[in-house]
């Protein structure tokens, strides 16, 4: 039975990528063969792009910058890796002709912050799987509204209601996200684990780079304004300790996904305000602290925290989470099971 998997596009986000190969190995491990909907901007934004790209290779005053990093380079072998994914798909034609071409028996939404107004939109409603024809199942799992609260307006919640109902199931990743869907489309949702959890540290650490430095570090993994965390970093050094950092908002070449997984996994410290900086760090049973990050939405950590029964990030019991995580991802496979038949 083949799958189609529509998430966020794979660019630099080591979140968003590994819960998307999470997912995938998933249901290769339980009998489904995913497939990863490369939905892209549509045609019109690529030929800007294509424009601009034209532009700078003239060195067009306006557009050139010269020594431009490519900031993916590291990431790509990943997902040419690790991800089956279709041609990319740049128009709503092409996106009303993939279930067909890639013959798709279902289709599943999620996970991360898919619904998210600010970019669910952008695709007009394909995010809620209305490029879906009649006789293909299509379901979410542990699909994210971002945010604590509804953003969507009376037209766009009422097309999203009627969308919904079409589902054979509704899956999301946050508590709040239920009463959210509850109150403004009348359907009723379900609470899943990030696809991350579906697999152990040991399905990571078969992929991770080996161990990079022999000497005990902190690693700061930071989404937000690096500017929030530099206190925090300059106490840590005049203790002496070794700081390694990672801003993702930095315009640089970013690690590879393999390295990230390393850094995480050894790692004495773990210090981040990313949602999946949590995850892994609770994965690899490492001392972790977390802090807000506005622009990600509030409710994403606590929720994760409170399903694993965490209280506080450095006295976890690993031995309970371990427990608990097992208990939600044989949930988790039974719904997947129960919504594919």
């Amino acid at each position: 039975m083949r799958i189609g998997i529509l998430t966020h596009p794979q660019s630099i986000n080591y979140g968003g990528i590994l819960q998307c190969y999470a997912l995938c190995t998933h249901l290769c491990k339980i009998g489904y063969e995913p497939v990863v909907i490369h939905r892209e901007a549509d045609r019109s934004f690529f030929l800007l792009e294509l424009a601009r790209s034209f532009l700078k290779a003239i060195h067009f005053p306006r557009y050139y910058v010269p020594n431009k990093v490519d900031r993916s380079i590291n990431i790509r072998p990943f997902i040419e890796k690790y991800l089956v994914r279709t041609k990319p798909i740049r128009s709503q034609s092409q996106m009303r002709r993939i279930c067909g071409d890639y013959q798709l028996n279902a289709v599943i939404v999620g996970s991360d912050q898919v619904w998210r107004k600010s970019f669910a939109l952008k695709f007009g409603y394909n995010y809620f799987l209305d490029f879906v024809p009649d006789g293909i199942k299509r379901m979410s799992y542990a699909a994210s509204l971002g945010l604590s609260e509804w953003e969507y307006d009376l037209k766009e919640t009422a097309a999203i209601k009627q969308l919904l109902s079409s589902f054979s199931g509704i899956s999301v990743r946050e508590k709040d996200a239920i009463s959210l869907l509850k109150n403004n489309t009348g359907v009723d949702a379900i609470q899943h684990i990030d696809p991350t959890l579906l697999l152990s540290a040991n399905d990571y650490s078969k992929i991770a780079s080996k161990k990079l430095l022999e000497e005990s570090y902190v690693f700061v993994y930071w989404l937000g304004a690096k500017e929030q965390i530099f206190d925090r970093i300059k106490i840590l050094e005049e203790e002496g300790k070794k700081v390694v950092s990672l801003f993702l908002r930095d315009k640089q070449e970013q690690i590879s996904i393999e390295d990230w997984l390393s850094y995480i996994k050894n790692a004495d410290l773990i210090i981040t305000d990313s949602f999946h900086g949590c995850v892994f760090s609770i994965l690899f049973e490492r001392k972790f602290e977390v802090f807000k990050n506005d622009s990600g939405g509030n409710g994403r950590i606590p929720s994760l925290l409170n399903i694993l029964e965490i209280n506080n990030t450095s006295t976890v019991n690993y031995l309970q989470v371990k427990n608990i995580i097992d208990k939600l991802r044989e949930s988790a496979t039974s719904y997947l099971f129960e919504k594919l038949q």
